[in-house]
C-alpha cells in the first residue's frame, strides 16, 4: 500500500513523539527537530518519497525545519511535555510511514541532541553544502536523499 505523504511536518513529529512516549522515553526539541529530519531523509532515501512538505534550512546547528522548531523552542534543553504538536492531533500518518519512524528510532533515538545535531551537519552533509553559500538558505530534498542513499548503500545508516 502506497502511504498518503507528505504530511504537515507537525503529523511526523507527533507520530515521533507519540512511539517514545510508548517507549517511556521524553524529546528534546533539538532531538525531535533533528529524528524528524533523519526520518525524512530515509523516506526519501529507501522509498523515494518525502515525509512532509514543509521547508529545511541550513542553520548554524545544522539542518533545521523552522516550522518545528518555533513550535517547540521554548522547551528548549528540557523535554516536550507533551504528544501534540500544533493542531495534527486528527492525523495519524500511514502504518508504512510509522514502520519508518520505528525503525529510525530503533538506532537513534537514544542518542542526545549535540551527537544528533553532530550527524547531520559534519563535513559532506547537505547541511554542509548549503551553509557554505549562505545562514539559512533551504535544503533541497534531491541532495538530502543523494545523502541518505550514500549511508544505505555504505552500511552506516
Amino acid at each position: 500500500m502506497i502511504s498518503q505523504a507528505p504530511y504537515d511536518v507537525f503529523a511526523v513529529a507527533d507520530a515521533i513523539l507519540k512511539i517514545t512516549k510508548e517507549r517511556g522515553r521524553q524529546l528534546t526539541p533539538m532531538q525531535l527537530v533533528k529524528l524528524t529530519y533523519i526520518t525524512h531523509g530515509f523516506s526519501l532515501a529507501i522509498r523515494n518519497k518525502p515525509l512532509f512538505y514543509n521547508d529545511i534550512e541550513a542553520w548554524k546547528y545544522g539542518p533545521v525545519i523552522p516550522k518545528l522548531y518555533h513550535a517547540t523552542k521554548e522547551y528548549g534543553r528540557n523535554p516536550i511535555p507533551f504528544s501534540v504538536i500544533g493542531d495534527s492531533q486528527d492525523i495519524d500518518i500511514a502504518f508504512d510511514d510509522k514502520q519508518l519512524v520505528e525503525k529510525v528510532l530503533d538506532k537513534y533515538q537514544d542518542l542526545d541532541g549535540i551527537t544528533l545535531s553532530y550527524l547531520t551537519h559534519k563535513p559532506g552533509t547537505p547541511w554542509s553544502q548549503v551553509y557554505n553559500l549562505g545562514v539559512n538558505m533551504p535544503i533541497d530534498d534531491e541532495m538530502i536523499k543523494k545523502h541518505y542513499q550514500e549511508l544505505v548503500a555504505h552500511g552506516r545508516h
